[in-house]
């Protein structure tokens, strides 16, 4: 009996499906990424992009989120490799331990040994920074002296789903027996050599280790990172903004110096991405002085056009450049909380106009909250805010994070601080005096021997100078009662 159209329909179209099904796009597996500086390749899931490094974590070299991922928080699933010294596998196990703190964790039973490497796998769950639990998957390639650990990590209800992604992931790893070139940072290198950029060797680094989906744009302090196409008139009004700030900061702070450093930006897509990356929910942004990073993420809900300059977004570039334009210009050394948050927040209110910074305007959500009654009540006496740790200042950050931006404009625009000179140029007094006590402070502890106790109590010796330089001279009470009146009656 022949068979019907429909049946022969039906078979084509069951070919098809099984086709399709074995194919490597609709199994997510369509790429196969090769490192040639890490020494191995992996095969990336289809619907996953490459993300950020996140600083701080030491030995990670690649981490991986789905390209849907939430906009609004932390990605469900993550893929990461890291690569960390062992003497044997069981240091698997204590890297584990140390690095996630499990509270379940079980040796799983894996394959033979490949490329001259034996296999180690675990399985468990932990809690994020949030104290949120995930499920986690870690398997490791070791050989002498060398592991490199795939990690796995998602929600609880998404691992029956991720768990064949996770062994696929890790069972994909090809290591090379000779070194391959790395044509893209041979890229980055011919492209830098062109140009009379400064800072050639650390910008290659950085371009290198980009990943797929950003885009640069260099100016001659600065590379603004930016996740979007290169042609988006957000990073070009970034890289402008960026210019003009710093020529403010360069006016009314000048540098005793030249300032030799590379100010890094990274502008992530949004904030699931910046959460990943390892930003605080409670912000839009942050100077990450150790890696001398600055991160912030596009916070608009209209992504149509340029951002407007008074944005959030924007806001957040002026405070936190400001952080790092501080922290370069003092040689590597934060000031006394009210003085680096008050600053930053102060310069939070520029407005820009023709490259040039047409005038600083106060904050109004700032504004508002000090004139509370409540908060009034609540703000310290101004000498304790003055000599206040940085685990102080935080204890109450709205109430201090605000005090110290108020302080700040009170004594830059307010017409009892410019009648009063002392009182006008206390913030420039005391950032200069900082600076140069630091200095021969830091001099003296690279000629003498660098301990943490030394090099801690320097920094305490250089503020309190620096403080104690400021305030000569002035009566801090008849100073704080004209701060209060002129905050009671509206900053005016």
């Amino acid at each position: 009996m022949a068979p019907s159209l429909l049946s022969i329909v039906l078979r084509v179209v069951l070919a098809a499906v099984l086709a399709v099904s074995a194919s490597p796009t609709a199994s997510g597996f369509d790429r196969t990424e090769k490192h040639p500086s890490l020494g191995f390749s992996l095969d990336r899931p289809s619907k996953f992009e490459a993300r950020p490094l996140p600083p701080g974590m030491e030995g990670l070299e690649l981490i991986y989120a789905p390209k849907d991922a939430p906009v609004d928080r932390r990605s469900p699933v993550t893929h990461a490799v890291f690569r960390v010294e062992v003497d044997d596998a069981s240091d698997v196990q204590r890297w584990t331990l140390a690095m996630f703190r499990p509270s379940e964790l079980e040796a799983v039973r894996s394959v033979r040994k490949r490329y001259g490497r034996s296999p180690v796998r675990y399985e468990g769950k932990f809690f994020d920074d949030e104290g949120n639990e995930r499920s986690l998957f870690v398997h490791a390639w070791v050989a002498d002296g060398d592991a490199v650990i795939f990690v796995g990590e998602c929600e609880p209800t998404r691992l029956r789903r991720e768990k064949r992604t996770f062994d696929r992931v890790a069972m994909s790893f090809r290591f090379f027996t000779e070194a391959e070139v790395d044509e893209d940072r041979l890229k980055w290198e011919r492209h830098y050599r062109r140009t009379s950029l400064g800072h050639r060797d650390e910008r290659i680094r950085v371009a290198s280790e980009l990943v797929e989906g950003w885009a640069i744009e260099d100016t001659a302090h600065s590379m603004i990172l930016y996740h979007g196409p290169k042609d988006s008139p957000v990073l070009a009004q970034f890289a402008r903004n960026l210019v003009t700030i710093r020529k403010r900061f360069a006016r009314d702070l000048p540098p005793d110096r030249p300032i030799d450093a590379l100010s890094v930006v990274r502008i992530c897509r949004d904030r699931g991405e910046y959460l990943t990356y390892g930003g605080n929910p409670t912000t839009v942004g942050y100077f990450n002085a150790r890696s001398q990073e600055l991160v912030l993420y596009d916070a608009r809900t209209d992504r149509e056009g340029p951002m407007p300059d008074d944005h959030p977004t924007m806001r957040t570039l002026y405070h936190e450049a400001c952080h790092q334009f501080l922290y370069h210009t003092a040689s590597a050394l934060s000031p006394h909380s009210w003085f680096d948050e008050g600053t930053a927040e102060y310069y939070g209110g520029a407005v820009l106009q023709s490259g040039v910074v047409k005038e600083i305007v106060g904050l109004e959500a700032r504004d508002q909250y000090i004139a509370r009654p409540e908060v009034l009540r609540r703000l310290p006496p101004l000498t304790e805010l003055l000599e206040m740790t940085q685990d102080e200042f935080y204890a109450d950050a709205d109430v201090n994070y605000t005090m110290a931006y108020a302080l700040l404009r009170f004594l830059h625009t307010s017409r009892e601080a410019q009648s009063n000179r002392r009182w006008s140029k206390l913030p420039d007094t005391y950032f200069e005096t900082l600076r140069a006590t630091w200095r021969r402070a830091a001099e003296d502890l690279a000629l003498t021997g660098i301990t943490s106790e030394r090099y801690g109590a320097a920094i305490e010796a250089s503020r309190a100078t620096a403080l104690e330089a400021a305030l000569d001279g002035i009566d801090v009470a008849d100073l704080e009662r004209a701060f209060l009146a002129w905050l009671r009656r509206g900053q005016g």
